[in-house]
């Protein structure tokens, strides 16, 4: 039997000492692996480990006589799961690597190109694909028979094996695997913080996976079809997680969690004997006043929605299916009930113009601090349609180095560099993010 080890890397692509987001899919994949007992599984979380990454990696694949390493992550991780890669190919020279995620998803090619020591690269939702890998690398058997891969040709190339069909009861997969990863150490070490600067310890619980719209900015690594886990199971999941932590707060990750009032009426019902705040997201075009009312007298203390811009044509062509009528309704009435909402704009979309992004900055000066709002950047981030577009029209000329250089912003929209960079140079006045989009300009994109 092979021995696996299910890596999270040591973050560095989120700026801050000891802060990252927890991989949750890398949670739900080694869940159901140690559930299949096709191997013998062993989990490493660096966040929480003392001393160098090498002797820490060199010390575990050594000592647990490690056959294959397996991690995953997003596109703006590149970095870190590169970095992976390389340690723990130096290390043991003839170890299977196995990689999935958003970054491979996304992109298969440009990141099998990226990241050269990867031998195996899952594509989409990873539980399924990584068990039948497994058995099939254990067994010797053809691996074009296993769906959702990519992987090197002997006779060079890559090879990409049949789409796999998405999970449809998500019912049936544990949950997932937080005590293997150090999750009561992550609580204490990223905490949320209030607006009144009280520590939160934050959980997240998946009730759904993808959603049925196509924002242009958006990708979606879990599949193309939204399917929703029962209330029951969120449940059964929730109180394993009060019982086995000191919870304050639950993130309900679920992108189209109110498109049934009867959903949220059941939700709410049920979570009232909970001593915890949660928050949940919710598209603008799904609040309407039922739901306002179900919720307002809930602990429900962030509802997150999607405004994106302030201007039809721009929300037309990002493929948003809402007006701006439309958002001004919607917040009016999370505002007036109470509820705190959280929401923003992006610019620089494809049909962005100067007077565009005028337009949606002066709106969103006009409301940000009534509606707790921020403004951003519109990022292309592979997988989706304005990083095809990108890609097709030469903004993008290299995708591998695109990645590599950590998916910088680009000039996707209709405005002269000049008047892009003033505006990106505004808007970074009121987030204080540090754009690499001028030194990416001023290398070999424009």
């Amino acid at each position: 039997m092979k021995n696996v080890l299910l890596l999270i890397p040591r973050y560095h692509t989120y700026g801050f000492d000891g802060h990252y987001v927890m991989p949750m899919g890398t949670l739900y994949v080694s869940a159901y692996l140690k559930r299949s007992k096709v191997a013998n599984v062993i989990t490493l979380n660096l966040n929480h480990c003392e001393g160098e990454e090498m002797d820490i990696l060199t010390d575990t694949i050594n000592r647990e006589n490690i056959n294959i390493v397996g991690f995953g992550g997003l596109s703006g991780e590149y970095q870190d799961l590169a970095r992976m890669a390389r340690y723990v190919r130096a290390i043991k020279p003839d170890i299977t690597l196995m990689m999935g995620g958003g970054i491979v998803t996304a992109d298969p090619e440009t990141a099998m190109l990226a990241i050269p020591e990867i031998d195996y690269g899952m594509i989409g939702e990873g539980e399924l694909t990584i068990v039948e890998l497994i058995e099939a690398l254990s067994r010797g058997e053809d691996l074009h028979k296993v769906d959702g891969l990519i992987f090197r040709n002997p006779q060079g190339g890559l090879v990409r094996t049949m789409k796999r069909k998405e999970i449809e009861d998500l019912d049936s997969l544990p949950f997932p695997d937080y005590e293997g990863f150090n999750y009561g150490d992550y609580l204490m070490k990223n905490p949320d913080m209030s607006d009144e600067g009280k520590r939160y310890s934050q959980v997240s619980v998946i009730g759904g996976r993808s959603c049925k719209f196509n924002c242009t900015f958006c990708f979606h690594p879990s599949g193309t079809r939204y399917r929703q886990r029962s209330i029951d199971s969120i449940f059964k999941e929730i109180d394993w997680l009060t019982q086995h932590y000191n919870i304050s707060y639950i993130a309900l990750r679920e992108e189209l969690f109110a498109t049934d009032n009867e959903r949220v009426r059941e939700f709410c019902k049920r979570i009232e004997q909970y001593d915890f705040d949660w928050s949940i997201q919710l598209r603008i075009d799904n609040v309407n006043q039922e739901l306002v009312d179900l919720l307002k007298n809930t602990r429900c203390r962030y509802i997150f929605v999607g405004v994106e811009s302030a201007v039809n044509k721009v929300l037309k062509s990002m493929h948003k299916g809402i007006t701006v009528a439309q958002i001004e309704n919607a917040l009016e009435m999370l505002h007036l009930a109470g509820l705190n909402s959280r929401s923003g704009v992006i610019m620089g979309d494809t049909q962005e113009t100067a007077e565009t992004a005028e337009e949606t900055i002066q709106w969103f000066m006009k409301n940000h601090e009534r509606y707790r709002m921020f403004i951003d950047m519109v990022i292309a981030f592979p997988g989706s349609i304005i990083y095809n577009r990108a890609c097709r029209d030469g903004i993008i000329p290299d995708k591998v180095q695109f990645l590599k250089d950590g998916c910088p912003i680009v000039n996707l929209s209709r405005m002269p560099d000049d008047d892009f960079l003033r505006m990106m140079n505004r808007v970074e006045k009121y987030n204080y993010r540090k754009y690499n989009y001028r030194n990416y300009c001023n290398g070999n994109n424009l």
